[in-house]
Formats: C-alpha cells, structure tokens, sequence
C-alpha cells in the first residue's frame, strides 16, 4: 500500500506539470474558436479515446468476469460520472471563457484558490477549518485583490469568471475522491468525459458559430488538451485520489500554478508586474501552508 501511495504522489505530479503547460494551449486553441466549442472539441477527443481504453480493459476482464458484470460496472458508473462530468464542465467552461481576457500564469493561480476551498467544502460535512486554514483564506484574499484588482478597484473579467471555476474545481476534486473509491477509474472518467463533451456542443451551438475548419486548425492544442491534459491527466487523476485523500492531493495539484507561469513565460512571453508576483507568491505560501497544517492534523 505504502509503494502505491508513492507512486501515486509522482503521479499527481506528473497531473500537475501537465494541467500547468495546458494552460498555453488554451489560449492557443482559442485563437481561431470559442471557448465552448473548444471544450467541445477537446472532450470529444477525450471521451473517444478513454471510451475505447476502458472497453479494452473490460474485455480482458471478461476471460474471468461474466458479461453481464462488465456491463453492470458501466451502468454503476453512469450517475457518478456524470456527477463529476457536470462539475468538470462548469470548472472548465469558467476557466477557458476566463481566459479569453487573462494570461494563463493568473489564471492558474487564481485557479489554485481550491485548495482553500477544499477544506471549506468540509463545512457541510460537519468539519470545521482549522484556524491555519481560515488565515490562510484571508491571506489569499489579499494575495488575489494584488493580482487581479486594479487601482480604480474593478476586478478583470477573466479573473472573476476564474474564480468562480475555483469552487467547481474544488468540488472536482471532491467528488472524485469520492467516487474513486467505489468505481472504476477508466469507466468513470470515459463517462464524466462524454457529459462535458455534450454539455459543450450544447452550449457552443446555443452561444457560437462552429466551424469545421476552424476546429481543424487547431488541431495542436486540441489534441494536447484532449488526449494529454484531459485523457491522460485527469483519468490519472481519478485513480490516484484512490490512494491520497483530498487535501493532500490538492497539496501537489497547486504547483500546476507554477509550471503554468513558467510555460506563459516560455511559450507566450507573458509576465507579471511586481504586484502581481507578490499576489501570487502570498496566495501560494498561505494555500500551500494551510494545506500541510491541514494535513499534518
């Protein structure tokens, strides 16, 4: 057990590197589409491909499981998936509309809020917050209000919608350490990928003009944010979170805020004002600080 529960730290990890360098193919892919028919497009790739591994996995299993067992585990999967596959959609949909008017370093960090969120969630479960954790939201308050909050004290657009994807991405994680431990990986990450697939192409056919071609121009960022942010990442992260709880996993998932600035800075030639470094350096110390108090309780 203890071996798996490395192996599943590194592999949380490996989530966060990658979420991090996705964030520059968001802002790529939206170049010539919108964000809802990008979603569309990169959870379609994600939902084909991860359908066809979990079908391939249930086939091997069928040499020692009757048909019938196989087929009850993708119905058992059905509501949970689509549990996680609607707050999925609303995380995503919120960060990539938000990123149509901030750089992928704030949206990352401002994205990273979750993980004060996280244990705040516990509320409703009846935990209370340690003290560390309610100063350590008071710090990201400020640290946040550096980094988005300009001197006529209007908060940027992309930051409030970023925000507000926070709390879903919080709840994200919440869920599939939930559900982790009673379904499986492959299935319930095929399932929660094809409802934010659908929920996508509903929303960009309501809101925007696909266009084919337009779609095939951005083939790049697609299949990077189809097959390696999504498919990959998230179906890893899926099965980790059924070793590591999830404040500890939201512990490791934060650093995806750095790996997302240095990728901004390479790729984009993006960079922050003195202000915003401070922001972003008092919100990741506080959040990271409450988080290893919280998890050393």
């Amino acid at each position: 057990m203890k071996s798996r529960r490395i192996a599943a730290l590194l592999m949380l990890s490996l989530v966060a590197f990658i979420w991090g360098t996705s964030f520059v193919a968001q802002i790529l892919g939206m170049e010539h589409i919108g964000p809802f028919t990008f979603c569309a497009a990169r959870y379609f790739i994600a939902s084909i491909f991860t359908i066809a591994f979990a079908a391939f996995m249930g086939m091997r299993k069928t040499d020692v499981m009757p048909n019938d067992t196989f087929a009850y585990d993708w119905r058992s999967c059905l509501v949970p998936g689509v549990i996680c596959g609607t707050v999925l959609f609303a995380g995503t949909a919120l960060q990539q509309m938000g990123l149509l008017f901030t750089s992928a370093g704030k949206s990352a960090f401002i994205t990273a809020m979750y993980i004060v969120i996280v244990p705040l969630f516990g509320l409703f479960a009846g935990k209370i917050p340690s003290r560390s954790t309610l100063l350590a939201l008071a710090a990201s308050t400020v640290g946040l209000y550096l980094i988005s909050v300009k001197e006529d004290f209007s908060v940027a657009p992309g930051d409030a919608l970023t925000l507000t994807g926070a709390f879903f991405w919080a709840l994200h994680i919440i869920v599939c350490g939930h559900f982790a431990q009673k379904y499986d990986a492959f299935k319930l990450s095929a399932i929660q990928f094809s409802a934010v697939a659908v929920l996508s192409i509903f929303f960009a056919l309501v809101m925007e003009t696909p266009h084919l071609n337009e779609i095939i121009i951005s083939w790049k960022p697609l299949i990077y944010s189809g097959l390696i942010s999504t498919c990959v990442a998230y179906t890893m992260q899926m099965a980790t979170q059924r070793y590591v709880p999830p404040v500890q996993a939201s512990i490791i998932l934060i650093s995806e805020s750095v790996f997302a600035a240095l990728a901004g800075f390479l790729s984009l030639g993006e960079s922050l004002t003195a202000r915003e470094i401070t922001g972003c350096v008092i919100m990741l110390a506080a959040t990271l600080t409450a988080q290893i108090q919280e998890a050393k309780a």
